[in-house]
């Protein structure tokens, strides 16, 4: 599986600059048309386009995302983030995680379907 993803509004466009770079289809919320989404409506859009959800709200899209796996939607899956793993800040460390949980994704060793807590270095 060929990851893609959508980077939740609290996150730097850097990121995704530094993944594009890197070949990795990513969006940034803050610098595309989901800018102001709600969460449900954001989570739509990422399984609507078959996009990995990367936030760092977890609390809000715990909830939404056992919603749609109890109802059986299908979806792409969801990276949650803690800010005391990798700092907001950080954006070279989060590029890096995730371009790192992307080779892991396309190799078979981690399916994202069911959610993935993203640490340091992947």
């Amino acid at each position: 599986m060929k990851v893609k993803y959508l980077l939740d509004e609290q996150i730097s466009p850097g990121v995704a600059e530094i993944l594009a770079r890197s070949g990795i289809d990513t969006i940034a919320v803050a610098r595309s048309p989901y800018a102001g989404f709600d969460d449900r409506s954001l989570l739509s859009a990422a399984v609507a386009e078959g996009r990995l959800l990367v936030t760092y709200n977890i609390d809000d899209f715990t909830q939404l995302f056992g919603d749609c796996l109890k109802e059986g939607r299908p979806m792409a899956g969801i990276v949650f983030v803690d800010v005391r793993t990798i700092p907001t800040s950080d954006i070279r460390g989060l590029a890096g995680s995730l371009r790192t949980l992307a080779e892991k994704v396309a190799r078979g060793e981690t399916n994202p379907s069911y959610g993935v807590f993203l640490t340091k270095k992947t």
